[in-house]
């Protein structure tokens, strides 16, 4: 039986969609043992897709299938009595509780933060939420767009807008709860290694639109510092960064003197970038939009991967933009064996993004796939909690369960 790092440490996670299961699936693929808890129509996220073969199942849903690997899996309906009696006694069992649904949620159920103490004094409480349980938003909703703005990310894309009638987007996918989830994980294991030393419990309040202001710190301070205009349309567009070949885009970084004589060589020092002026990187800073019709009209004639490898050999900060094919059949990934492949019982078997850091010891690793719905119910409520087989069929006939 798989024993990771966290071993013997309980998590119950109450939350749906991605933020509250991806900061569940950092502990359950560690070794922690991780009861998820739906309520019985499920998480969300399992209509959400993507679907194999585009066959909508909520047993397919490649989100669900990829957040919740490695825990066991209840459906609980806590709305009624007997429902958050059962649960309350999981809040007892546990060591971390994960949520991510509305502040004042818990609190109508009568499991304010002075009420879980009092079930469990050792309680680290994750509590996930748009923007925090206090302030004037606290009880705001919000989603991947409406944080991504509120965050002031959005201000920032798309990269090299040329005016601002280019409307700013989000990045793709699930960044906020995603990054949200690290935080979460991040600051509940340091409660954990805590708690060893004190035994009590906290609550941790992480707010998801101050997780996308953090990852923009530098630039709030740069536009503290230089009095600039932060947003998606540069003070200098730089005649690099984002460039189109001729099969796709690379993003390009030579803005230090030795990477930029390198490029010059690299390009053939042609008469455009023959004066020793291009040294400096002060004086390339304000004028190299005079050159950005020639860089652009050069980087249209290569192949994306041919110059991806010529500007990465010698030296200079390069990378392709990848497509999803790309992504998959990467040398790097699969030197390093980042995709796992994992056996769904209904899904099948399909490659998963791995994790980003490699261990000398106590790996992580998938230990059992993401649970179908209501999978683990009769383990959980009669081998943890103590159900009786008879109770267990009684709250499964009054639909608790």
């Amino acid at each position: 039986m798989f024993k990771g790092a966290l071993d013997g440490v309980k998590v119950v996670e109450y939350a749906a969609m991605v933020s509250g299961p991806y900061c569940g699936k950092l502990f359950a693929d560690f070794g922690a043992d991780v009861i998820k808890v739906e309520p019985p129509a499920g998480d969300p996220s399992r209509h959400c897709g993507p679907f194999p073969d585009e066959e909508k199942d909520p047993e397919k849903s490649a989100l669900f299938l990829y957040n919740n690997t490695s825990k066991r899996g209840i459906t609980l309906d806590i709305t009624k009595d007997e429902g958050l009696e059962a649960f309350k006694k999981l809040l007892r069992w546990t060591d971390i509780f994960i949520d991510n649904h509305p502040g004042d949620y818990f609190e109508m159920l009568g499991l304010d933060w002075e009420s879980l103490q009092k079930l469990n004094p050792g309680l680290i409480y994750v509590s996930i939420t748009p923007y925090g349980r206090t302030g004037p938003r606290a009880h705001v909703k919000g989603d991947e767009l409406t944080l991504i703005h509120a965050g002031g990310e959005g201000n920032l894309m798309p990269v090299r807008s040329y005016d601002l009638s280019f409307s700013p987007v989000k990045f793709g996918g699930y960044q906020v709860g995603y990054h949200g989830g690290v935080a979460a994980a991040l600051t509940a294991m340091a409660l954990v290694l805590g708690k060893k030393r004190t035994g009590r419990g906290h609550m941790v309040d992480i707010a998801l639109q101050e997780v996308i202001v953090t990852l923009l710190a530098p630039i709030l301070h740069g536009m503290k510092y230089n009095d600039n205009s932060w947003c998606r349309v540069p003070d200098r567009p730089p005649a690099m960064g984002r460039m189109e070949t001729s099969d796709g885009y690379i993003i390009l970084g030579a803005a230090d003197d030795h990477h930029f004589r390198a490029l010059r060589e690299l390009i053939g020092k042609p008469d455009w970038l023959a004066s020793d002026m291009w040294d400096d990187m002060v004086w390339r800073a304000n004028h190299m939009m005079d050159i950005a019709p020639k860089m652009e009209d050069w980087m249209r004639q290569q192949k994306k991967q041919d110059i991806y490898h010529k500007i990465a050999k010698v030296g200079i900060p390069v990378g392709p933009v990848n497509t999803a094919e790309d992504v998959m059949n990467y040398e790097q990934y699969q030197a390093r064996g980042y995709f796992v492949e994992v056996d769904h019982p209904v899904a099948g078997k399909y490659p998963y993004a791995g994790w980003p850091y490699k261990m000398s010891a106590s790996k992580p690793q998938v230990s059992r796939p993401a649970p179908l719905l209501g999978q683990h119910n009769e383990e959980v409520f009669c081998r943890v909690l103590g159900y009786s087989s008879d109770e267990f069929k009684r709250l499964k006939n009054a639909q608790v369960i």
